[in-house]
């Protein structure tokens, strides 16, 4: 009776998983873009983010437009500057940036485009401790897109800065593999065959 317990605990977990793993699957998947320098310019203070990523839906990026709100997951890190407030802001009128849907790459579409990845230290009472880099941001009909930091006002980045973000698309399926059905299918059958057994059990036990 112990034996046929445990037995029904682990067919039912198994159907538990197979569902499990379908719901993983259908989560929305995702873009990464990761910034990286080509230019830290000239200054007193030349320094470059060591760490510069944000997040993407999958569908903004295949219709060619991101929405500045869309934006998750920000994560910025610069030498010698603390940072943890993570936000995005709007360079232009567009509230959104344009892309290739072949391979992420921002693109010039209009003079109002882009948005800014924006990461400051909320202990500065001067609200002048922050680094903003800029994604789509459109000069003389091309993407040109660069960094700025400050530490408690004083200047960390050089000047011109210059960069580009670099989309790293998802690899993970959308939709269940068929083990994934197998599995689901196997413990409920398994779940519905206990059941039965448990059934006839009764009928021989009044019969």
């Amino acid at each position: 009776m112990k034996v046929q317990k445990l037995l029904t605990i682990a067919i039912g977990a198994l159907a538990i998983a197979g569902l499990g793993s379908i719901s993983g699957a259908h989560a929305a998947p995702m873009v990464t873009y990761t910034w990286t320098t080509t230019s830290q310019g000239f200054g007193p203070h030349l320094g470059q983010p060591s760490l510069a990523t944000f997040d993407v839906p999958l569908s903004d990026v295949l219709a060619g437009l991101i929405p500045m709100l869309d934006v998750t997951n920000i994560q910025v890190a610069y030498p010698g500057i603390t940072l943890n407030t993570f936000t995005v802001s709007a360079t232009g009128f567009d509230f959104a940036a344009y892309v290739n849907p072949a391979n992420g790459q921002f693109v010039f579409h209009d003079n109002n485009q882009g948005f800014a990845i924006f990461a400051s230290d909320s202990s500065d009472p001067n609200f002048s401790t922050f680094v903003s880099i800029l994604a789509d941001n459109p000069v003389s009909g091309a993407v040109k897109d660069q960094y700025n930091a400050l530490n408690h006002g004083a200047p960390y980045a050089g000047f011109p800065t210059a960069g580009h973000w670099t989309a790293s698309f998802p690899v993970v399926a959308a939709v269940p593999e068929p083990s994934t059905w197998a599995m689901m299918m196997l413990g409920f059958a398994g779940v519905g065959f206990m059941a039965y057994r448990r059934k006839s059990r009764s009928v021989l036990t009044v019969s």
